[in-house]
């Protein structure tokens, strides 16, 4: 297929993908971001899809994993916005005072903190990575990763208490 068509394939297909962005993100605007990220990783990947397959299955595909990456570094963020809260003492369950939450500031002191290798380790697992893809990126064993990233938490869950 010559670079016009495949580029003409993946413009035909931008309904039925947004459709099935707005299926996965439930929402308007992360399903047009989805739609953006996926056909600009198609155009930029041009060189790996076979002609022998279906196009729209190739973006499909793409879309889901770029989904799923992006989902598993959100549920990341989550974990540690409520890992780095103070729980609440004004005796309402679930209500959080401004003052009781670390700041984006006091945060990237904190990561600071760490060794840099420590903190390589770390911001990959805050981008989504699984372990064993970190293990094998830092080419370190998996039970060694694991074990960092927990000592890691709990190094950032001090320097936290520090703070407060």
């Amino acid at each position: 297929m010559i670079q016009e068509e495949f580029e003409q394939n993946v413009v035909n297909l931008q309904n039925a993908l947004l459709g099935f962005a707005r299926r996965l993100t439930h929402n308007e605007d992360k399903a047009k971001d989805l739609l953006q990220d996926t056909t600009l990783k198609a155009l930029n990947s041009r060189g790996l899809y076979s002609d022998s397959g279906s196009i729209k299955s190739w973006l499909y595909t793409i879309m889901f994993n770029l989904f799923l990456n992006c989902r598993r570094h959100s549920s990341r963020e989550e974990e540690l916005f409520f890992d780095f809260q103070i729980p609440s003492t004004s005796g309402f369950m679930g209500e959080i005072d401004s003052e009781e939450v670390l700041s984006a500031t006091d945060f990237k002191r904190i990561m600071n903190l760490l060794s840099a290798d420590n903190r390589l380790l770390f911001s990959l697992y805050l981008r989504g990575y699984r372990y064993d893809e970190i293990a094998t990126r830092l080419k370190m064993p998996l039970g060694t990763v694991k074990v960092k990233i927990f000592r890691i938490k709990q190094e950032l869950r001090s320097y936290k208490k520090q703070l407060v």
